[in-house]
């Protein structure tokens, strides 16, 4: 997908309102496959709707998606601290219930079409009590009924004492809109969330009239909890670093090999790689033969992997150096990136004996394009 909700709603003032219905149907069609599921996004927003030049969008960014696995799709143990401010539900703000239900993507919906329809968010709140200042401005204040409901005491206290206001009528707040969508709005953005439609109920809706298809609207069976049976694993340090690196390891086949056979012939854990590893060895080595001058001045163990970091190889600061590499003539203070290999080699780095001190300027700092920086290495002023 080339771009995002946010960025199409930014620089193109000339949408038409077929846009906005086909952007939201298919925002609704997405959801409903997800919400049957039992799946809440808790986090749409235009940023998180993908959208490419045929006007196709895709929902993305389920980094805070959870399941409920209880009959009906609510759940009273996630936090309230959830979806951007902006598009973020009012019971949400407040706490107002020990559960919530699927209406909280809901009025995110709501938020994202009427910037569709505007331009410009919604509610752009500086913090929660103006959010919801912003809110109540549109809404009016709640009814007794919608008060009853909200288990938090403090925040029915605090709604209860807020200076009463009246319902800003949506064609007023929103002129030269077409008044169908505007129903569908207002029914989106509604305080109460048992006054929010499903997204099979809001697809329904007469603004959809002549786009709506059932048959090309899916859904799906709840989730089983057997596929999340990994949350329930008590997992220690060590697991988590196993895991990550299981991981790490589907992006390198060889490495990943490795690993396999070892575990399959060994029967035992993976030695990992590391930094702190290698430090060890050379600690080791340098206190085995620390009356060695010869072994002491040696260059440092390489690594195994090419895929972690590369040796990074520093040019003499003489400008009348010759060549390090033999497909490039570096200027004076250039860094050459060569993969590690061992002395004495065609790359030119300078024997055992002749090993030169690092190149301490900053134009040696510069990273390589591995992972990380790693040890700069010097470069003979005798290369042949």
């Amino acid at each position: 997908m080339e771009s995002d909700l946010h960025h199409v709603l930014k620089v193109n003032d000339d949408l038409t309102p077929q846009h906005h219905q086909f952007f939201l149907y298919q925002l609704l069609r997405g959801l409903k496959f997800m919400h049957s599921a039992h799946v809440f996004h808790r986090d749409l927003k235009p940023k998180n709707i993908l959208a490419n030049a045929d006007c196709k969008i895709k929902i993305c960014d389920l980094g805070l998606a959870r399941v409920s696995f209880t009959d009906s799709p609510s759940a009273v143990f996630w936090t309230d601290y959830v979806a951007t401010r902006w598009y973020r539900a009012p019971e949400l703000c407040g706490s107002f219930y020990s559960n919530y239900t699927p209406a909280i993507d809901m009025w995110s919906v709501g938020c994202i079409f009427a910037e569709m329809l505007t331009g410009k968010p919604l509610f752009p709140g500086k913090n929660v009590v103006h959010q919801l200042e912003l809110v109540t401005d549109l809404l009016g204040t709640p009814s007794p009924i919608t008060l009853s409901r909200i288990r938090n005491e403090k925040a029915r206290k605090y709604l209860s004492n807020m200076r009463r206001k009246d319902p800003v009528p949506f064609t007023h707040k929103f002129p030269n809109i077409d008044p169908v969508a505007l129903k569908l709005l207002q029914r989106l953005v509604a305080f109460d969330p048992k006054d929010r439609p499903s997204a099979e109920e809001a697809l329904a809706d007469p603004y959809f009239q002549g786009l709506a298809n059932v048959d090309y609207e899916p859904s799906r069976q709840p989730i089983s909890k057997l596929e999340f049976e990994f949350e329930r694993r008590k997992l220690t340090r060590d697991d988590v670093r196993e895991l990550m690196y299981r991981e790490i390891l589907e992006y390198h086949p060889q490495m990943l090999q490795e690993y396999l056979q070892g575990e399959e012939n060994i029967n035992s854990h993976f030695m990992y790689p590391s930094g702190v590893d290698q430090f060890k060895q050379e600690f080791a080595r340098l206190e085995e033969h620390g009356d060695d001058e010869e072994e002491r001045n040696s260059p440092p163990i390489q690594r195994k992997y090419t895929s972690l970091p590369r040796e990074r190889v520093c040019s003499s600061e003489d400008e009348g150096g010759d060549s390090v590499h033999a497909h490039a003539q570096p200027s004076s203070g250039s860094v050459v990136f060569t993969p590690p290999q061992s002395p004495n080699t065609e790359t030119g780095l300078s024997s055992k004996k002749t090993a030169a001190t690092p190149v301490k300027r900053s134009a040696c700092l510069a990273r390589s394009d591995s992972i990380c920086a790693s040890r700069c290495v010097g470069v003979s002023s005798a290369v042949s």
